[in-house]
């Protein structure tokens, strides 16, 4: 949620089954994201996050009626973090995109760069 992801194209390598990684995987275990130090994600990198970046979820934090609710806010924020940039690799830490590339078994066509995400 909010990390950049690349688009690559499969060149058919025999070696790899004609297969390629579907990801870099997770930095910090689901379980973990609300824990600090090694969670990552304060609650003021999640602020940030929510205003720099468009989330789309089946609870509007915004509603004026959940102000009261501070289990349900925190349970919300909670879910949030398991999803954030900061709790998966992203191919600037981590160098799938060049080992794919350098072992013949996919080219990069384009990093994308999302305007929203959707958490259900």
């Amino acid at each position: 949620m909010g990390a950049s992801s690349w688009m690559l194209r499969g060149l058919g390598n025999d070696a790899s089954l004609a297969s390629a990684a579907h990801g870099a995987g997770r930095s910090i275990a689901r379980g973990a994201t609300g824990e600090r130090p090694r969670g990552g994600g304060s609650e003021a990198e999640l602020d940030a996050f929510l205003r720099e970046f468009r989330v789309v979820t089946p609870l509007d934090h915004t509603d004026p009626a959940l102000a009261g609710r501070a289990d349900i806010m925190a349970a919300w924020r909670r879910d949030l973090k398991q999803e954030a940039a900061w709790a998966s690799r992203t191919s600037g830490r981590w160098p799938v995109v060049a080992t794919l590339a350098g072992a013949g078994v996919a080219a990069p066509v384009a990093e994308l760069r999302p305007l929203l995400t959707v958490k259900a």
